[in-house]
Protein backbone atom coordinates (compact mmCIF):
# COMPACT_ATOMS: atom_id res chain seq x y z
CA UNK A 1 0.00 0.00 0.00
CA UNK A 2 2.86 2.44 0.67
CA UNK A 3 4.41 1.67 -2.56
CA UNK A 4 1.33 2.52 -4.27
CA UNK A 5 0.77 5.86 -2.32
CA UNK A 6 4.41 6.64 -3.39
CA UNK A 7 3.67 5.78 -6.99
CA UNK A 8 0.31 8.12 -7.05
CA UNK A 9 2.26 11.10 -5.41
CA UNK A 10 5.61 10.77 -6.02
CA UNK A 11 5.76 14.00 -8.87
CA UNK A 12 4.36 16.08 -5.92
CA UNK A 13 6.96 14.86 -3.48
CA UNK A 14 9.94 14.89 -5.67
CA UNK A 15 8.80 18.81 -6.65
CA UNK A 16 8.75 19.65 -2.94
CA UNK A 17 11.86 17.96 -2.05
CA UNK A 18 13.59 19.62 -4.85
CA UNK A 19 12.42 23.08 -4.19
CA UNK A 20 13.28 23.00 -0.65
CA UNK A 21 16.86 21.65 -1.31
CA UNK A 22 17.37 24.39 -3.56
CA UNK A 23 15.50 27.27 -1.46
CA UNK A 24 18.02 25.78 0.97
CA UNK A 25 21.48 25.98 -1.57
CA UNK A 26 20.06 29.80 -2.35
CA UNK A 27 19.78 30.59 0.92
CA UNK A 28 23.20 29.08 1.63
CA UNK A 29 24.91 31.34 -0.49
CA UNK A 30 24.45 34.50 1.10
CA UNK A 31 26.30 33.20 3.96
CA UNK A 32 30.33 33.17 3.10
CA UNK A 33 32.04 35.48 4.68
CA UNK A 34 33.10 33.90 7.56
CA UNK A 35 32.79 30.27 9.62
CA UNK A 36 29.95 31.49 11.34
CA UNK A 37 28.17 32.54 9.26
CA UNK A 38 28.95 29.39 7.29
CA UNK A 39 27.75 27.37 10.11
CA UNK A 40 24.74 28.96 10.67
CA UNK A 41 23.89 28.66 6.64
CA UNK A 42 24.82 24.97 7.72
CA UNK A 43 21.68 24.89 10.38
CA UNK A 44 19.31 26.74 7.83
CA UNK A 45 19.88 24.20 5.19
CA UNK A 46 19.29 20.96 7.36
CA UNK A 47 15.55 22.73 8.79
CA UNK A 48 15.12 23.39 4.88
CA UNK A 49 15.86 19.61 4.32
CA UNK A 50 13.65 18.86 7.04
CA UNK A 51 10.73 20.98 6.15
CA UNK A 52 10.70 18.82 3.02
CA UNK A 53 10.71 15.57 5.06
CA UNK A 54 7.88 16.95 6.88
CA UNK A 55 5.92 18.05 3.79
CA UNK A 56 6.57 14.33 2.12
CA UNK A 57 5.37 12.38 5.23
CA UNK A 58 2.51 14.82 5.41
CA UNK A 59 1.49 14.30 1.85
CA UNK A 60 1.79 9.94 1.99
CA UNK A 61 -0.02 10.47 5.84
CA UNK A 62 -2.85 12.74 4.50
CA UNK A 63 -3.22 10.10 1.18
CA UNK A 64 -6.86 8.86 2.65
CA UNK A 65 -7.03 10.75 5.25
CA UNK A 66 -10.28 13.09 5.37
CA UNK A 67 -9.42 16.64 5.94
CA UNK A 68 -12.14 18.82 6.48
CA UNK A 69 -13.84 18.66 10.03
CA UNK A 70 -17.28 17.68 11.48
CA UNK A 71 -17.21 21.66 12.40
CA UNK A 72 -17.54 22.18 8.39
CA UNK A 73 -21.26 23.47 7.73
CA UNK A 74 -20.95 24.27 4.43
CA UNK A 75 -18.53 23.02 1.34
CA UNK A 76 -16.63 26.47 -0.31
CA UNK A 77 -15.69 25.52 -3.98
CA UNK A 78 -12.25 26.35 -4.67
CA UNK A 79 -12.21 26.50 -8.21
CA UNK A 80 -9.58 29.07 -7.97
CA UNK A 81 -5.68 27.81 -8.56
CA UNK A 82 -3.55 27.59 -5.56
CA UNK A 83 -1.55 30.40 -6.18
CA UNK A 84 -4.07 32.95 -7.48
CA UNK A 85 -5.07 36.00 -5.45
CA UNK A 86 -8.44 35.84 -3.85
CA UNK A 87 -10.02 39.18 -2.22
CA UNK A 88 -10.96 39.35 1.66
CA UNK A 89 -14.59 38.69 0.25
CA UNK A 90 -14.21 35.41 -0.69
CA UNK A 91 -14.57 33.76 2.52
CA UNK A 92 -12.73 29.61 2.01
CA UNK A 93 -12.60 27.16 3.75
CA UNK A 94 -9.63 25.61 5.37
CA UNK A 95 -9.06 22.23 5.64
CA UNK A 96 -8.49 21.33 9.01
CA UNK A 97 -10.97 23.70 11.76
CA UNK A 98 -9.81 24.42 15.17
CA UNK A 99 -10.59 26.58 17.94
CA UNK A 100 -12.87 26.95 20.74
CA UNK A 101 -14.47 30.43 20.39
CA UNK A 102 -17.87 30.79 18.54
CA UNK A 103 -16.03 32.66 16.16
CA UNK A 104 -13.68 30.63 14.94
CA UNK A 105 -14.53 29.81 11.56
CA UNK A 106 -15.48 33.74 10.95
CA UNK A 107 -11.77 34.31 11.83
CA UNK A 108 -10.02 31.15 9.97
CA UNK A 109 -11.85 31.67 6.57
CA UNK A 110 -10.71 35.24 6.61
CA UNK A 111 -7.48 34.99 8.06
CA UNK A 112 -4.84 35.77 5.50
CA UNK A 113 -0.97 35.17 6.31
CA UNK A 114 2.65 36.63 5.51
CA UNK A 115 5.74 35.15 6.64
CA UNK A 116 8.46 32.41 6.46
CA UNK A 117 8.58 28.90 6.83
CA UNK A 118 7.08 28.66 10.10
CA UNK A 119 4.20 30.20 8.58
CA UNK A 120 4.07 28.01 5.74
CA UNK A 121 2.78 25.43 8.47
CA UNK A 122 -0.24 27.28 8.50
CA UNK A 123 -1.07 26.46 4.82
CA UNK A 124 0.76 23.01 4.75
CA UNK A 125 -1.16 21.49 7.66
CA UNK A 126 -4.45 22.93 6.36
CA UNK A 127 -5.12 25.77 8.71
CA UNK A 128 -5.58 28.55 6.28
CA UNK A 129 -6.75 28.39 2.55
CA UNK A 130 -3.84 27.44 0.42
CA UNK A 131 -4.62 31.22 -1.02
CA UNK A 132 -4.31 32.94 1.75
CA UNK A 133 -0.78 32.37 2.61
CA UNK A 134 1.94 34.55 1.37
CA UNK A 135 4.88 33.10 2.79
CA UNK A 136 8.16 31.48 1.78
CA UNK A 137 11.13 29.51 3.29
CA UNK A 138 13.68 31.87 4.97
CA UNK A 139 12.09 35.01 4.39
CA UNK A 140 12.98 37.57 6.66
CA UNK A 141 12.82 41.35 7.24
CA UNK A 142 16.49 41.77 6.21
CA UNK A 143 15.96 40.34 2.81
CA UNK A 144 12.30 40.61 2.23
CA UNK A 145 13.08 42.33 -1.47
CA UNK A 146 14.80 38.85 -2.85
CA UNK A 147 11.67 36.86 -2.08
CA UNK A 148 8.96 37.19 -4.89
CA UNK A 149 5.38 35.55 -4.51
CA UNK A 150 3.48 33.78 -7.46
CA UNK A 151 -0.01 35.48 -7.48
CA UNK A 152 -1.93 34.24 -10.79
CA UNK A 153 0.31 34.78 -13.15
CA UNK A 154 2.38 37.16 -11.88
CA UNK A 155 5.62 37.17 -9.06
CA UNK A 156 5.19 39.98 -7.01
CA UNK A 157 7.26 41.19 -3.87
CA UNK A 158 5.74 40.90 -0.26
CA UNK A 159 3.87 44.02 -0.05
CA UNK A 160 2.65 43.95 -3.72
CA UNK A 161 1.33 40.62 -3.03
CA UNK A 162 -0.55 41.81 0.36
CA UNK A 163 -2.17 44.68 -2.09
CA UNK A 164 -3.45 42.32 -4.59
CA UNK A 165 -4.87 39.66 -2.27
CA UNK A 166 -6.73 42.65 -0.68
CA UNK A 167 -7.14 40.93 2.94
CA UNK A 168 -9.58 42.02 5.90
CA UNK A 169 -7.75 40.34 8.45
CA UNK A 170 -3.43 40.09 8.00
CA UNK A 171 -1.39 37.47 10.52
CA UNK A 172 2.07 38.65 10.02
CA UNK A 173 4.47 36.23 11.27
CA UNK A 174 8.33 37.01 10.71
CA UNK A 175 11.58 36.72 13.08
CA UNK A 176 12.86 33.77 13.49
CA UNK A 177 15.20 34.26 10.10
CA UNK A 178 16.20 37.59 11.32
CA UNK A 179 17.45 37.15 15.27
CA UNK A 180 20.80 36.13 14.62
CA UNK A 181 21.16 38.75 11.31
CA UNK A 182 19.75 41.81 12.82
CA UNK A 183 19.37 43.79 15.75
CA UNK A 184 16.08 44.70 17.34
CA UNK A 185 16.10 48.14 16.63
CA UNK A 186 16.83 47.48 12.56
CA UNK A 187 14.63 44.45 12.66
CA UNK A 188 11.56 46.79 14.12
CA UNK A 189 12.06 50.05 11.88
CA UNK A 190 11.76 48.31 8.43
CA UNK A 191 9.11 45.78 10.17
CA UNK A 192 7.32 49.21 10.61
CA UNK A 193 8.19 49.98 7.02
CA UNK A 194 6.52 47.25 5.91
CA UNK A 195 3.64 48.02 7.90
CA UNK A 196 2.81 50.81 6.93
CA UNK A 197 3.17 50.55 3.32
CA UNK A 198 0.68 47.67 3.89
CA UNK A 199 -1.52 49.97 5.13
CA UNK A 200 -1.56 52.33 2.60
CA UNK A 201 -1.74 50.20 0.10
CA UNK A 202 -4.82 48.06 1.33
CA UNK A 203 -7.02 50.76 3.38
CA UNK A 204 -8.84 49.28 6.28
CA UNK A 205 -6.66 45.98 6.76
CA UNK A 206 -6.57 44.62 10.46
CA UNK A 207 -3.11 43.41 11.06
CA UNK A 208 -1.78 41.10 13.82
CA UNK A 209 1.85 40.98 14.73
CA UNK A 210 2.91 37.73 16.14
CA UNK A 211 5.71 37.47 17.86
CA UNK A 212 8.69 35.16 17.25
CA UNK A 213 7.89 31.83 18.83
CA UNK A 214 10.30 29.98 20.97
CA UNK A 215 13.12 27.07 20.26
CA UNK A 216 13.23 23.85 21.61
CA UNK A 217 15.98 23.25 24.65
CA UNK A 218 18.13 21.61 22.27
CA UNK A 219 18.27 24.24 19.53
CA UNK A 220 21.63 25.69 19.00
CA UNK A 221 20.77 27.93 16.11
CA UNK A 222 19.18 30.96 18.22
CA UNK A 223 19.22 31.21 22.00
CA UNK A 224 15.79 32.22 23.65
CA UNK A 225 16.78 34.85 25.30
CA UNK A 226 17.41 36.64 22.30
CA UNK A 227 13.78 36.01 20.76
CA UNK A 228 12.57 37.45 23.62
CA UNK A 229 14.45 40.87 23.03
CA UNK A 230 12.96 40.87 19.37
CA UNK A 231 9.35 40.36 20.80
CA UNK A 232 9.83 43.18 23.10
CA UNK A 233 11.07 45.13 20.54
CA UNK A 234 7.75 44.16 18.38
CA UNK A 235 5.61 44.88 21.14
CA UNK A 236 6.90 48.50 21.12
CA UNK A 237 7.34 49.05 18.01
CA UNK A 238 2.87 47.95 17.64
CA UNK A 239 2.30 50.66 20.45
CA UNK A 240 4.02 53.61 18.60
CA UNK A 241 2.31 52.39 15.50
CA UNK A 242 -0.79 54.02 17.89
CA UNK A 243 -3.40 52.33 15.42
CA UNK A 244 -6.57 50.39 16.62
CA UNK A 245 -6.30 48.43 13.31
CA UNK A 246 -2.77 46.85 14.52
CA UNK A 247 -2.38 44.77 16.92
CA UNK A 248 0.28 42.72 18.98
CA UNK A 249 -0.15 38.68 19.53
CA UNK A 250 2.06 36.46 22.13
CA UNK A 251 2.15 33.59 20.27
CA UNK A 252 5.34 32.77 21.90
CA UNK A 253 3.73 32.53 25.62
CA UNK A 254 0.69 30.14 23.96
CA UNK A 255 3.51 27.28 23.08
CA UNK A 256 6.23 28.07 26.02
CA UNK A 257 6.75 25.70 28.97
CA UNK A 258 7.80 27.25 31.75
CA UNK A 259 11.38 27.17 31.32
CA UNK A 260 10.31 29.91 28.64
CA UNK A 261 11.46 27.20 25.86
CA UNK A 262 9.13 25.51 23.23
CA UNK A 263 6.94 22.94 24.73
CA UNK A 264 8.53 19.21 24.24
CA UNK A 265 6.73 17.66 21.60
CA UNK A 266 5.88 20.97 19.51
CA UNK A 267 8.64 20.56 16.87
CA UNK A 268 8.82 19.21 13.89
CA UNK A 269 12.10 17.59 14.58
CA UNK A 270 14.62 20.61 14.70
CA UNK A 271 13.73 22.53 17.90
CA UNK A 272 12.62 25.24 15.14
CA UNK A 273 9.64 24.55 13.12
CA UNK A 274 6.11 23.36 14.69
CA UNK A 275 4.06 20.36 14.45
CA UNK A 276 0.12 20.34 13.78
CA UNK A 277 -0.62 20.42 17.71
CA UNK A 278 1.48 23.70 18.50
CA UNK A 279 -0.84 25.36 15.52
CA UNK A 280 -3.90 23.90 17.03
CA UNK A 281 -2.44 26.16 20.02
CA UNK A 282 -1.46 28.91 18.91
CA UNK A 283 -4.72 29.41 16.34
CA UNK A 284 -7.39 28.45 19.21
CA UNK A 285 -5.59 31.38 21.50
CA UNK A 286 -5.99 33.45 18.22
CA UNK A 287 -9.22 33.72 17.89
CA UNK A 288 -9.54 33.47 21.74
CA UNK A 289 -7.73 36.79 21.64
CA UNK A 290 -9.69 38.34 18.98
CA UNK A 291 -12.54 37.88 20.69
CA UNK A 292 -11.30 40.60 23.27
CA UNK A 293 -10.95 42.63 20.75
CA UNK A 294 -13.58 44.69 18.67
CA UNK A 295 -12.16 42.73 15.95
CA UNK A 296 -14.97 40.97 14.65
CA UNK A 297 -17.45 44.01 14.72
CA UNK A 298 -14.89 46.00 12.33
CA UNK A 299 -14.72 42.91 9.68
CA UNK A 300 -18.71 42.33 9.85
CA UNK A 301 -19.00 46.19 9.50
CA UNK A 302 -16.33 47.65 6.90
Amino acid sequence: MFRNILKARIPVILLLFLLAVMLSLVFTSSFRKNTDEKRLAGSYTAAAVSDAADIICEEVASYNAETTSAQTTTTTSAATSATSATTADDALAPDRYVGTSPNSAFYQERLFTTGDSITLGLRYYGFIPREHCIAGDSVSMWNLAHFTFTMGDEELELVDAVACSKPRLLYMWLGMNDVNLNSPKKFVKRYREVIDEIRERVPGVIIIVAAITPVGSGCRVVKNSIIRDYNAALIEMVKRTDSPDVYFFDAYSVICDDKLELTSGYSSGDGIHLYIPCYTDIMTALFDYLDTTDVKTKLETN
